[in-house]
């Protein structure tokens, strides 16, 4: 493992790099669609146009924008497969846009038959200014409600305390009128 307070910068690659400056120039934004993960560790090239050795590709699953220079997107991966992961790549359709991997580290662990939910936090503070979006896709496993959840389940909670508490002052008033013979 990699001594915790070294910060291992995500590799942006060179075809992502020309993509986004293609749309930038064309007035468009490029969107990233997917996020793959691999079981390959290695230094990452700008070079690259794949993983070394991908195991698994899925949809954005949910995306906000925290500020100029950063996104957040999560990414559900699930199904039969078992592998380490130790590569990770960040698409944009069929281009690879970006890389992250530590030589000889394990990121995470994807067991079988068992979902894995990643939530990336993607610096662009170096690419032109609102040039990146991300495209959910169809899986949407949007964990950035949670606050808004919470709140919800919270006036959820107290309104069936109070019905519980109404009920239970009504079944005590009905036990009294039955006592006094009304």
């Amino acid at each position: 493992m990699s001594n915790p307070t070294t910060f291992t910068p995500v590799v942006w690659t060179e075809q992502g790099l020309s993509k986004l400056l293609s749309a930038s120039q064309q007035g468009i934004s490029m969107a990233i669609t997917h996020v793959s993960a691999g079981d390959q560790s290695y230094t990452p090239s700008a070079t690259q146009t794949a993983l070394r050795n991908e195991q698994q590709r899925v949809l954005i699953g949910g995306a906000e924008i925290l500020n100029n220079t950063q996104l957040r997107f999560s990414a559900l991966f699930d199904g039969p497969s078992e592998y380490p992961v130790k590569e990770v790549g960040i698409w944009s359709d069929t281009t690879l846009v970006a890389v992250y991997s530590v030589p000889d580290e394990q990121l995470n662990f994807k067991a079988a038959d068992a979902a894995w939910l990643e939530v990336f936090t993607l610096n662009v503070s170096a690419l032109p200014s609102q040039n990146v979006i991300c495209s959910v896709g169809i899986n949407n496993a949007n964990v950035f409600l949670t606050q808004e959840l919470l709140t919800m389940t919270y006036a959820q909670t107290l309104q069936s305390k109070n019905l519980i508490q109404q009920a239970h002052q009504n079944m005590l008033l009905n036990l009294r009128l039955r006592k006094a013979g009304l």
